[in-house]
């Protein structure tokens, strides 16, 4: 190939790449901690993290993920499996319940500067950039 055809097969290639997002606008590759419901502090650890057609996350117990519908600002979670492992505190179980029977219910989804915002009919859940947690795989 000739230097010439290489500039422009390059140029040509980068010019079909989508522009990477301001970290401020991004939503996908970012691990969300819930930290509101319907306007009240989350307690328990759950997270999501958004990869194209795909979420996954931690619950309080388990491990979930499923299909990601929409584009933003359209949401829609399908398709939600979670691990089964044994979990003998009530209070958390409730709260992974509560949350999976939520998610599904969330229209939009929007950043609010720091924050991820999902809602819905009669639902709000905001969640923050969760830290790193060394080899935890979501």
């Amino acid at each position: 190939m000739t230097r010439l055809t290489t500039l422009v097969f390059t140029g040509l290639l980068a010019a079909c790449q989508a522009p990477a997002l301001p970290e401020a606008e991004r939503i996908d590759g970012i691990d969300w901690k819930l930290t509101q419901l319907n306007g009240l502090p989350f307690a328990q650890d759950v997270s999501l993290r958004l990869d194209g057609d795909r979420l996954s996350g931690v619950l309080p117990c388990n491990a979930y993920s499923g299909a990601r519908a929409g584009t933003a600002p359209a949401f829609g979670a399908q398709e939600i499996a979670t691990t089964e492992l044994a979990c003998a505190d009530p209070v958390r179980q409730q709260a992974e319940a509560e949350y999976l029977a939520l998610l599904p219910r969330a229209e939009v989804i929007e950043r609010d500067g720091s924050r991820l915002v999902l809602s819905g009919p009669g639902l709000q859940m905001i969640f923050e950039p969760r830290e790193a947690r060394g080899d935890e795989v979501f």
